[in-house]
């Protein structure tokens, strides 16, 4: 399906370098907690009083002589936010800015959520001003993937307060467990969000993504914005190619 000629238009001078899905999709990205009779082996274990018997292997049973059981892990459907900060440094930098960086990793999450039909959302504060927050609810598929990256292509630069930022969140967060949020941002515009990840970070996992550039002799450095040690940070060179850095993530410790 060709990309639509609005999207193509707003994006003109911010091109994204994704130009391929990640390899290997999304499985065993985001394992269930709940164990059983699941799609995904995991290991042999010695038999535990209460396990289940139609588990246990008796090949491996025979050769051990004692009780061995196969423990499978269940797979559930992802949901993935994006937290994006809209400061104004994050629009600065040349060739790549980090608001373009930020843009280019919803790409490839994007393309990693579609390979394994999961939801992708958004949330990016306004100003409390003329600018008021986006919030996208997680979807699926094609379609709602460039209706998101065509929303954040769209958005201008706004200075977000810690009203903007309860805003944006609203109450999200508040209702079930093992979501994903992904908080891009350089660090500059992060002033008021740490408590109100802290009961966040405590029911879903919460990964900071801060991008810097090395070349730079004189980087700016933003005062710690105070998140919990709940919240994950990953910095990134942001001249890398976005889709092979989240692969690796992926496949390593971004599970």
């Amino acid at each position: 399906m060709p990309l639509p000629v609005r999207f193509l238009a707003r994006l003109r001078k911010l091109p994204i370098r994704l130009r391929r899905a990640l390899p290997g999709g999304t499985e065993g990205l985001h394992p269930s907690k709940l164990k059983g009779a699941g799609l995904t082996f995991v290991e042999n274990r010695p038999y535990v009083p209460g396990d289940d018997p139609r588990a246990i292997n008796w090949p491996l049973t025979a050769r051990t002589g004692e009780p061995i059981v196969k423990r499978f892990e269940a797979s559930r459907e992802l949901i993935l936010w994006l937290l994006v900060d809209p400061s104004p440094s994050m629009f600065l930098g040349d060739p790549v800015s980090p608001y373009r960086w930020a843009l280019e990793i919803a790409g490839a999450a994007m393309a990693t959520v579609n390979a394994g039909r999961d939801r992708l959302g958004l949330l990016v504060p306004g100003d409390g001003r003329g600018v008021p927050p986006l919030r996208l609810s997680p979807k699926r598929g094609k379609v709602a993937g460039l209706h998101l990256l065509e929303a954040l292509a769209a958005r201008r630069p706004a200075i977000p307060s810690p009203a903007s930022w309860r805003e944006a969140l609203g109450h999200w967060g508040e209702r079930g467990r093992g979501h994903r949020l992904w908080l891009l941002s350089n660090g500059a515009g992060l002033a008021g969000l740490a408590p109100l990840l802290k009961p966040v970070a405590a029911r879903h996992r919460v990964v900071w993504f801060r991008p810097e550039d090395p070349h730079l002799k004189r980087a700016p450095h933003w005062p710690d914005p105070g998140l919990p040690s709940s919240v994950e940070r990953v910095t990134w060179d942001i001249q890398e190619d976005p889709v092979l850095r989240l692969g690796a993530w992926l496949k390593g410790s971004g599970a």
